[in-house]
């Protein structure tokens, strides 16, 4: 990315919005505007920072020429948050010209009309509506001079909002999942790369892209970065202003630092930052949801691709018996806290748009039974693009509209403790429908999963 200045107009903020209002107006008029440069910051499982969970491998926040990555385990916090980079950013989102950190923010929208960039500026938009020293920190987007904008986008307040994947520990090997982000694929890839079985069957291209990503794992240092003591410097500057930490991984449930930082947290009297995880559900780690039962504000997001068998294939090593349990207990622990919520995530992909509806009759069982409100939500899968949407032809995905709509008029009401509302299906609709199909990534989706099928029967 070019981070040289651009000379830009200011934002034309209507004279008659008042000065509270006008982050709502930035947030409602700018199509690329995100508030996120201005609250957060995100790790890779290796500890390199990019601006957010949404953006895609190769847009770190860098410095120097060739821009490398900052790492939160090695560099001062201070350092990554007011950089060249960050800075740009900061100005490139502010004139809503956008950057290219965020491009993939911006294709979900135009196919579905939704994407993280709204849903955060949602939601931080709300909260500052009972917090006045985040309201008064988000006002100081609208405060601007084009000739002094480096001023203007430099922060004196560290990060509020932290998103970290600590390591690739994990407990399966999910179909649509890499080493990075878990240990056992990676260690799965190794043995497939070193016996030549891909070359074999003619899977030259699967060939080069696994091993491709194989050496980026063997390069990066996983394990290592969030236990230096740069990591927990920059924690503890961080710990007593923030107001959300949002960690996964692998599988945070089972990565012993999410304690340490739940300690650091509770050591600076932050009991309010909001804890936010995403799981598996494949397992229930008592030590975890123990230390998690300290804080008063906690969101619980469930990753459920299917039920049943289709659970049990598209994430490799599930019981489906267990996960159901865990939903239980999950639903049973949130049930007696108030501000305890839980959400439930579905990846969009090839092998999975046509059987949502099961995961809703799940959720809704539980929902109704411990009076707790859970919310769904599709993420359309963006990676790797042969086992996305774009695999099944477009007249097959159509097919499954019907079935599904039916299915949401059951659940499409504000009462219940379970809705599939207009929005959530305006979403799942325009990805079955709108992503245009691809022949190359059906036969690259054809190829792979006829390999992987026989590979797992033979060594699994």
């Amino acid at each position: 990315m070019d981070l040289n200045w651009v000379v830009h107009a200011v934002p034309n903020v209507p004279a008659d919005v008042p000065s509270d209002k006008r982050i709502h107006w930035l947030a409602g008029n700018m199509k690329k505007f995100c508030v996120l440069p201005w609250l957060n910051l995100n790790t890779n499982p290796n500890g390199n920072v990019k601006l957010c969970c949404s953006i895609a491998m190769d847009y770190f926040v860098g410095f120097g020429k060739p821009a490398k990555p900052f790492n939160l385990g090695y560099d001062d916090i201070d350092t990554i948050w007011n950089s060249e980079h960050m800075l740009n950013v900061r100005d490139l989102h502010r004139q809503n010209n956008g950057s290219g950190d965020c491009a993939d923010c911006y294709r979900m929208e135009k196919v579905s009309g939704h994407s993280p960039r709204k849903g955060q500026n949602k939601m931080w938009i709300m909260r500052q509506e009972n917090d006045e020293e985040l309201a008064s920190h988000l006002n100081t987007i609208t405060e601007y001079d084009g000739v002094n904008k480096k001023m203007f986008n430099t922060l004196d307040t560290l990060p509020l909002s932290l998103e970290l994947r600590l390591g690739n520990q994990c407990n399966l090997k999910c179909i649509t999942c890499w080493g990075m982000s878990s240990s056992l694929i990676q260690d799965e890839r190794r043995d497939i790369l070193r016996s030549g079985v891909l070359k074999e069957q003619k899977l030259d291209w699967l060939q080069d892209k696994w091993q491709d990503d194989y050496d980026l794992v063997e390069k990066s240092e996983i394990t290592e970065w969030y236990e230096t003591e740069m990591f927990y410097k920059n924690f503890r500057r961080m710990a007593p202003k923030l107001r959300r930490l949002y960690t996964t991984g692998g599988e945070p449930t089972l990565i012993k630092a999410n304690y340490k930082m739940f300690e650091e947290l509770i050591a600076a009297g932050n009991k309010n930052c909001k804890i936010e995880f995403t799981t598996n559900m494949t397992t229930w780690n008592p030590k975890f949801y123990e230390a998690l039962s300290q804080f008063d504000n906690v969101e619980i997001q469930m990753s459920i691709d299917g039920v049943g068998s289709v659970a049990e294939y598209i994430r490799y090593g599930t019981k489906w018996d267990v996960v159901r349990e865990n939903i239980k207990k999950v639903f049973e622990m949130a049930s007696t806290r108030p501000n305890w919520r839980i959400l439930c995530y579905t990846v969009l992909q090839a092998l999975n748009y046509q059987y949502v509806t099961e995961i809703w009759d799940v959720l809704s069982k539980e929902a109704e039974f411990y009076k707790k409100r859970v919310e769904w939500w599709p993420i359309t899968l963006s990676y790797p693009l042969y086992l996305g949407l774009a695999a099944i032809p477009k007249e097959d995905r159509i097919k499954s509209i019907p079935r599904i709509r039916e299915k949401a008029r059951q659940y499409d009401s504000g009462l219940a403790n379970f809705t599939v509302n207009k929005d959530t299906m305006a979403a799942l609709e325009n990805s079955i429908i709108n992503i245009p199909y691809n022949e190359m990534y059906s036969n690259q989706f054809k190829g792979y999963k006829k390999f992987l099928d026989s590979y797992r029967a033979k060594n699994g």
